[in-house]
């Protein structure tokens, strides 16, 4: 798993898992979405059974479901033609990848990204390169989550 950040306001998250490798974008109009995806995981660790985080793209989008049971998770990855729209986002949705796998693993390897992203970029680099400041309160509560397991 891997955040890059690109120009002032997008970044990609980049994920390879059974030999497919994913990727998808965010901008700037919706700068929280690293925050709801760390938001998502620990919700994950913390036993809720469905999340889901948003990246959006003007006006298109991708969201990436989370569906939990036992110590697994089931992970679909949604494209949207339009998320302003949300009387057609499902007609014109596009499932780009689905599968499951152990929710620890899942867990890890998100928390080896952030942490890889903190060590490129720093949460000063953070701010330069995405244009709002990195999500600590969220990754604090993260850690505390995962850490507790």
């Amino acid at each position: 798993m891997h955040w890059k950040l690109g120009g002032s306001g997008w970044a990609t998250w980049s994920w390879s898992v059974n030999a497919a490798e994913q990727k998808v974008h965010a901008s700037y109009v919706g700068p929280e979405v690293l925050a709801g995806f760390m938001n998502g995981v620990r919700a994950l660790l913390l036993g809720c059974s469905a999340t889901f985080v948003t990246f959006v793209d003007e006006p298109s989008g991708t969201r990436v479901f989370f569906n939990q049971a036992e110590k697994e998770v089931f992970v679909q990855i949604v494209e949207f033609a339009d998320l302003n729209e949300p009387s057609s986002w499902w007609s014109d949705a596009r499932l780009v990848w689905a599968g499951r796998l152990p929710t620890e693993a899942f867990v890890g390897s998100f928390m080896a990204m952030i942490k890889e992203l903190l060590s490129e970029h720093g949460t000063d680099g953070y701010r330069r390169r995405w244009g709002y400041e990195f999500p600590a309160l969220e990754w604090a509560a993260l850690q505390t989550a995962h850490s507790s397991r």
